[in-house]
C-alpha cells in the first residue's frame, strides 16, 4: 500500500479583500435627524431561537391607524428603529404564521433617547387546544430569506428513524430503492450537522442521525456565498436538540420493528451560565428485506444471452457513536470542542436464483443453464472527529464579530469486502469473486470569518477564508473461481494501489441589508480547487486545479403584514466523489460489475427560485417556482462488459434541466384536526450525450403527499399519511410510480414525558420500485418489492425539563433494497 502522511504544514494564505474597503467607504453615519432610537429582540416562544426578518412597525399612540416607521429582525432576532420625534408610542411585531405581538407604549423625549423593549416572545398561531390544556404546535416548515427550516417535531411516524424519515415527506425529496436521497430528481448536495460538515456522505449521513435528536432541518436550495460551493443542489443542514434550561436534562430514545430493525440513542446535557456540556450516543441496527426480481439481455460480438433473477435482497447497517462536546461562555467570546468516535458497519446482499440462456449470433443455437447465487458487499471503518470553534464579539464596536472554527477526521481500517458465488444445481461450485478494498482516510477544514455591521444597523458585511483538505490512501485486491482448478485464483494482474487528494481554499464576500419591507442579500465566492489521483495504473494518473466564482443573490420582499415573496440564485459544483474514479472493476453480483472513471468532470448549476408565503388566520400556504440547469451531470451508465455480464460506471451523461412548482399547506380544520399537504411538479429534461435512437429523456415528474393529524384525547394523536411518488426518468430509462399509506398512533404518558408511537409503513402493501434501462446491446426490467407492512414501535422520554420531544410523521420512501443490480 502506498505509504499515507497525515502530518502536514498548513500554510494559510491570507487575502486583502479589496471589496471591504469599497462597503467601508460607502457606510454612511447615523442620520442624525434621526435621533430616537428603539431597540429589541425577537424569540420565537416554543423552541427558545431568535425570529429572523420579522417585521417591526412602529406606531404613534395617538393616531395607530397607520405606522411610522418599520424594520426588519436580523439573525439573531435583533432590531434597532430609528425615528426622528418624541413622543407616546408602541411597536407591533409580525412574523408569518405567528400572532401579532404589540408591545406596552413607552415615550421618546429629549431625556430618553433611547429605549430597549423587553425580549418579544412570538407564539404561533395554529394553537392545539385539547380540554383545558393548550399545548403549541409548530410549523412544519417555516420559510426564510435564503431557506426553509423543517420542524422535527411534525412528524410524528420519525419515531424511531433517522433525518431520512422527515425529508421524504417534505416537497420534491425521494428516496430510492437504495436508500439514496434526491432532491427534485439529483443526489447533489451536501448534509451539514449543526452547521458542520457531516463526516460522511449526503445519504449516509442522513441515515445516521436519529430523529430523535434533531430540532430541525434547514434546506438551502440556493445557498449564499458565505457557504461551501460544492453540492449542485445545495445544502441540507440539520440542526440537533440543545437545552439551555440550567442544570441536568436529557432524553432517551427507543425502537424495535417487525423485521428486526432496532434502535438505542440517549441525549444527556448539562448547562450551567458559563458552560454547557452534552453527552449522546448511538446504538443502532436498520434492516430493508425486499423481493427482487430482474430480466436482463445483454448482446456481445457473438452471443445474445438472457439473465433472469429471482429471489431476496436484503441490506443492514450497524452504527455505533459516541459524541461530547463542550461550549465555554467567556464574557463576549464563546469556545467549543467537541470529540466523535464511531464505527459503522453497513452490509447488503441477496440470495437469488438465475435462469440463463445464451444464443450464439453466428449459428442461432441455444444453450440453457440454471445456477443458485448468492451475493454480498461488506463496508466498515471506524472514525474519530474533533471540532474546535471559536466566536468573539467586539465590545466596543457593536456588530462586529470574528468567528473561527476547525475539524479534523480520521477514518481507519476501512474495508470494503465484495463477495460472488455461483453454484450449479447439484450444489457446485460454477464461479465466484472475492475483493478487498483497504482504506485510510484524513479530512481537515478550517474557517475563519468577520461580520462587519453597516451604518444602518439592520445590514452588514460578511467576509471569511476556507480551507479544506481530503486524503484517501487504499488498495484493491481480487480473487477469482477457477472451475478447472477447483478454487480462487488471485489476480495480480487485476491488483490497484490509488492514493487521492483534493485541497480546496475558497475567499467569499457577502453584503447583506433591509430598507422597509425591502431585503437583500448578494455575494460572491471564489474558489480554488487542486486535486490529484495518484495510482500504480498510469493510465489512470492525473492532476487537476481550476479556479471558479460562485455568485448569489437573495431578495425578500413583505407585500403585506401576513405575505411575502422572494427571489434568488446561485451557481454551485458537485466535485467528484473519490468512488466515483477509483479504476477497477468490483462485482455487485456475479452479473453486475461496476468502475469508476478517473476523469469524471464536476457538475455545474445554475439554479433560480421564486417563493410567495401567505398565511391566513391558523393556515398558510406557501409556493416555490424554481428552474434550474445542470451542466456535465453525473451519472451512472450501465453497458455490456462479457457475455452475461453488465458493467456499471459513472459519467457525464450531458446537460439536465429542470422547471417546476412545489406547493405546500398546513390547515387546521377543526381544534382537534390538522391536514397538512405538499406536492411538487417539474418538467425535467436531460440534454443526453448517451441517446437511445437519437432522442432526449424527458419527462413531468409529480408526488403527493397529505397528511391528517388528528387528536383521539387529550394526550392520544393519529396520523393517516398518504404519498404518491411519480415516474422519474434517467438516462438510460425510467423509474414507475408508486403509493403506498402510513398509519401512526401516539400516545403520551406522565406529563408527556413518555412517548410511545406505533409506526405501520406501507399499510395496504402497495409500494413498489419497478424500472427500466436500455443501451446499445443491453436491455433490464428491475422490480423490487418490499416485505410489508412494516411495524415499528418506539419510546421516547425526557427528564428534567428537557425541551419536549413532540415527534411526528415522516415518510420513508426507503422502502426497497436492490436497485443497482
Amino acid at each position: 500500500m502506498i505509504n499515507l502522511r497525515y502530518t502536514r504544514k498548513i500554510h494559510l494564505l491570507f487575502f486583502v479583500f479589496l471589496l471591504f474597503s469599497v462597503v467601508e467607504g460607502k457606510t454612511q453615519s447615523v442620520n442624525p435627524a434621526l435621533s430616537y432610537t428603539v431597540s429589541g429582540k425577537v424569540t420565537e416562544r416554543l423552541a427558545g431561537i431568535p425570529v429572523e426578518f420579522a417585521d417591526v412597525l412602529l406606531y404613534n399612540t395617538a393616531d395607530s391607524a397607520v405606522a411610522v416607521g418599520y424594520t426588519t429582525t436580523g439573525s439573531e432576532g435583533r432590531f434597532v428603529l430609528q425615528w426622528d420625534k418624541p413622543g407616546d408610542y408602541f411597536l407591533e411585531i409580525r412574523f408569518l404564521g405567528y400572532e401579532k405581538f404589540k408591545t406596552p407604549s413607552f415615550r421618546l423625549s429629549a431625556e430618553k433617547k433611547t429605549v430597549t423593549v423587553d425580549d418579544v416572545l412570538l407564539t404561533q398561531t395554529n394553537q392545539e387546544l385539547t380540554e383545558v390544556e393548550i399545548v403549541g404546535k409548530k410549523r412544519q416548515i417555516v420559510y426564510k430569506l435564503d431557506k426553509q427550516v423543517i420542524e422535527a417535531s411534525g412528524y410524528l411516524s420519525a419515531a424511531g428513524g433517522t433525518a431520512v424519515d422527515i425529508l421524504s415527506q417534505t416537497p420534491s425529496f425521494r428516496v430510492d430503492a437504495d436508500g439514496e436521497v434526491t432532491f427534485r430528481g439529483s443526489s447533489g448536495f451536501k448534509v451539514y450537522v449543526d452547521g458542520k460538515p457531516a463526516s460522511l456522505e449526503a445519504s449516509a449521513a442522513l441515515e445516521q442521525i436519529p430523529a430523535g435528536q434533531i430540532e430541525n432541518i434547514e434546506v438551502l436550495s440556493t445557498p449564499s456565498a458565505k457557504n461551501d460551493a460544492n453540492g449542485s443542489l445545495g445544502i441540507i443542514n440539520i440542526n440537533t436538540k440543545k437545552q439551555n434550561i440550567e442544570g441536568w436534562s436529557g432524553m432517551v430514545n427507543w425502537m424495535e420493528s417487525s423485521v428486526w430493525s432496532r434502535n438505542f440513542d440517549f441525549l444527556l446535557a448539562f448547562n450551567k451560565k458559563d458552560y454547557r456540556w452534552q453527552l449522546s450516543g448511538e446504538v443502532s441496527r436498520r434492516y430493508l428485506l425486499s423481493d427482487f426480481d430482474q430480466l436482463k439481455t445483454i448482446t456481445t460480438a457473438d452471443t445474445l444471452t438472457t439473465d433472469h433473477s429471482t429471489g431476496t435482497r436484503e441490506k443492514h447497517t450497524d452504527i455505533y457513536n459516541l459524541r461530547s462536546g463542550w461550549d465555554w461562555f467567556r464574557g463576549n467570546t464563546t469556545w467549543s470542542a467537541a470529540i466523535q468516535g464511531g464505527y459503522r458497519d453497513r452490509w447488503r446482499g441477496g440470495k437469488l436464483h438465475y435462469e440463463d440462456s445464451y444464443q450464439s449470433l453466428a449459428t442461432g443455437e441455444k444453450t440453457y443453464a440454471s445456477l443458485n447465487g448468492r451475493d454480498f458487499v461488506h463496508l466498515y471503518e471506524w472514525s474519530v472527529r474533533e471540532d474546535l470553534g471559536m466566536e468573539h464579539r467586539f465590545a466596543d464596536r457593536p456588530g462586529h464579530t470574528l468567528t473561527a472554527a476547525l475539524y479534523t477526521l480520521y477514518e481507519g481500517d476501512a474495508m470494503e469486502n465484495f463477495q460472488t458465488d455461483l453454484w450449479d444445481m447439484s450444489g457446485n461450485q460454477a464461479q465466484g469473486h472475492r475483493a478487498w478494498e483497504a482504506e485510510y482516510r484524513f479530512t481537515a477544514q478550517a474557517n475563519a470569518d468577520y461580520v462587519y455591521p453597516l451604518a444602518n444597523k439592520e445590514g452588514k458585511f460578511e467576509s471569511g477564508y476556507q480551507f479544506f483538505t481530503y486524503t484517501e490512501d487504499g488498495d484493491y485486491t481480487i480473487d477469482m473461481y477457477n472451475p478447472s482448478a477447483g478454487a480462487f485464483t488471485r489476480r495480480d494482474d487485476l491488483y490497484t494501489q490509488y492514493l487521492f487528494r483534493r485541497d480546496i481554499h475558497a475567499l467569499y464576500a457577502l453584503l447583506s441589508n433591509t430598507y422597509s419591507r425591502f431585503s437583500y442579500q448578494v455575494g460572491l465566492r471564489g474558489e480554488y480547487a487542486y486535486w490529484k489521483l495518484g495510482s500504480n495504473r498510469e493510465w489512470a494518473q492525473h492532476v487537476r486545479n481550476k479556479f471558479d466564482l460562485f455568485p448569489s443573490v437573495h431578495l425578500a420582499y413583505s407585500l403585506d403584514d401576513d405575505s411575502r415573496i422572494r427571489l434568488a440564485y446561485s451557481r454551485r459544483i458537485t466535485q467528484p466523489e473519490l468512488f466515483y474514479m477509483e479504476p477497477y472493476v468490483v462485482y455487485v453480483d456475479y452479473y453486475t460489475a461496476q468502475c469508476g472513471n478517473p476523469f469524471i468532470l464536476p457538475e455545474y448549476t445554475n439554479s433560480v427560485e421564486l417563493g410567495y408565503n401567505k398565511s391566513i388566520r391558523n393556515h398558510t400556504l406557501s409556493a416555490t417556482l424554481f428552474h434550474r440547469a445542470r451542466k456535465d451531470k453525473i451519472e451512472r451508465i450501465r453497458m455490456p462488459y462479457h457475455t452475461g455480464v453488465t458493467l456499471d460506471s459513472m459519467t457525464n451523461v450531458g446537460n439536465d434541466y429542470s422547471t417546476g412548482l412545489e406547493l405546500a399547506a398546513t390547515l387546521q380544520l377543526k381544534p382537534w384536526w390538522n391536514l397538512d399537504a405538499n406536492g411538487s411538479l417539474y418538467y425535467y429534461r436531460i440534454k443526453n450525450d448517451f441517446k437511445i435512437e437519437g432522442k432526449d429523456e424527458e419527462s413531468w415528474n409529480w408526488q403527493l403527499a397529505v397528511n391528517n393529524n388528528i387528536d383521539i384525547a387529550k394526550n392520544t394523536r393519529m396520523r393517516l399519511e398518504a404519498y404518491y411518488v411519480g415516474p422519474k426518468v434517467s438516462t438510460q430509462g425510467k423509474v414507475d410510480d408508486f403509493f403506498y399509506v402510513n398509519f401512526t398512533l401516539r400516545q403520551q404518558l406522565f406529563n408527556r414525558r413518555l412517548v410511545a408511537s406505533l409506526v405501520v409503513s406501507d399499510l395496504l402493501s402497495t409500494a413498489q420500485y419497478i424500472s427500466t434501462q436500455s443501451g446499445i446491446g443491453m436491455e433490464s426490467l428491475t422490480k423490487i418489492y418490499p416485505r410489508s407492512p412494516l411495524f415499528t414501535l418506539s419510546l421516547a422520554y425526557t427528564f428534567n425539563n428537557f425541551k419536549q420531544q413532540k415527534k411526528t410523521e415522516a415518510v420513508n420512501h426507503d422502502l426497497f433494497e436492490g436497485t443497482n443490480r
